[in-house]
């Protein structure tokens, strides 16, 4: 291959390997139910999941896209749901593939979409306000974090349980994941919000407080402990959750979760201070200190189950589908490096060992050879 061509290439295998590196919801299920997802800027097919224009994360604590994902437009379905109801979020690559990062939280909120139908509800930072039922870290003290499991095909579905004893209502339900490989570095994290328009039955009660309630953006700043954390590989180093504590109607009812945490939030909204690093293990001087069984991914009932509708990645149609078995994320037993893609490597100002250019240079010639 001449030198020229080889300069054409580069910048196209560079950009097809930054793609791969980000991703997006492609199906959620509602106790046992599936409802698949559009792929991001393509086609659109009727979806409660809420469409992206692209699969990049979102990148600043200020930033508008933090609402639902980037350029996220209302889903023209709404999905039936019970208090107690366990949703399963299934996270998948750029092209399909397994998610491709392993370090930070994930934390999952839920907003009332009031007497307006979550249909026609459109992104509305200062008015929709959102409190916090779910969030997870490290699977036990010095683990992986509980994201590295969505690298695997067979355990690439987060599992969260709705409150018991939730009020209903029509509700947006925002799952996030906030990658942290880059966020040694102030502005460094990236942020992986979806939203999913559910409506809960029932004759629940649970309402949040008004010092849980939070907007996005603004329940975050890049200066969250959570969110700039010089210390996220070190795996004995405590890490605080940002936003607002769960909210206590969900504490009391147990159907919150959350891990290994500590020290206290700077979020908009309340402590969230708790101690140790156990799974589903809280404790401390902040109301969020309370132990629950938690919802991480634990639950065996709740795998997605086969759908005969398609999900188009790519111009050829890719069932989304789990046929796992698997008790869940929690569960994962397969020990994975904690280094998978290039690109998480090279911008880490840790020390730990980077790749050397020769190295560089030998897999390049391997490719143009």
């Amino acid at each position: 291959m001449s030198p020229s061509l080889r300069l054409l290439l580069l910048p196209l295998l560079l950009l097809a390997t930054h793609a791969a590196a980000h991703g997006f919801v492609s199906q959620v299920s509602i106790a046992g139910k599936p409802y698949n997802g559009n792929v991001p800027n393509g086609e659109t097919d009727p979806s409660i999941i809420r469409q992206i224009k692209d699969i990049s994360p979102v990148k600043g604590a200020s930033n508008p896209d933090l609402f639902c994902g980037l350029g996220s437009q209302v889903a023209s379905e709404i999905a039936d749901a019970n208090p107690g109801d366990t949703i399963g979020v299934k996270w998948v690559g750029g092209g399909g593939e397994n998610w491709p990062h392993n370090t930070g939280p994930m934390l999952t909120y839920l907003a009332s979409c009031g007497s307006t139908p979550c249909t026609q509800l459109n992104p509305n930072t200062d008015t929709t306000k959102w409190f916090k039922i779910q969030q997870e870290s490290r699977t036990s003290p010095g683990g992986p974090w509980t994201q590295a499991a969505l690298m695997d095909a067979s355990t690439n579905v987060v599992y969260v349980k709705l409150p018991s004893n939730l009020a209903p209502g029509s509700y947006l339900l925002r799952h996030e994941i906030i990658a942290l490989h880059l966020a040694v570095d102030k502005g460094g994290a990236e942020f992986y919000p979806a939203c999913a328009q559910i409506k809960v039955g029932g004759q629940g009660t649970g309402q949040p407080e008004q010092d849980e309630l939070v907007t996005f953006p603004g329940a975050y700043s890049d200066t969250d402990p959570g969110i700039f954390d010089p210390n996220v590989f070190d795996v004995n180093a405590p890490y605080t959750f940002p936003g607002p504590q769960i909210a206590k109607f969900v504490q009391d009812g147990s159907s919150g979760s959350s891990n290994s945490t500590s020290g206290s939030s700077s979020g908009s909204s309340g402590s969230n201070s708790n101690s140790g690093s156990g799974s589903n293990s809280t404790s401390g001087s902040g109301s969020n200190g309370s132990s629950d069984p938690g919802t991480g991914s634990s639950n065996p009932q709740a795998a997605l189950s086969g759908s005969s509708k398609k999900c188009r990645l790519t111009k050829r149609s890719s069932s989304f589908s789990s046929d796992s078995t698997n008790t869940g994320i929690a569960q994962k037993k397969k020990k994975r490096s904690s280094f998978t893609h290039h690109q998480d490597i090279v911008h880490l100002n840790m020390n730990i060992q980077m790749y050397k250019p020769k190295h560089l240079s030998r897999v390049m010639k391997s490719l143009f050879a």
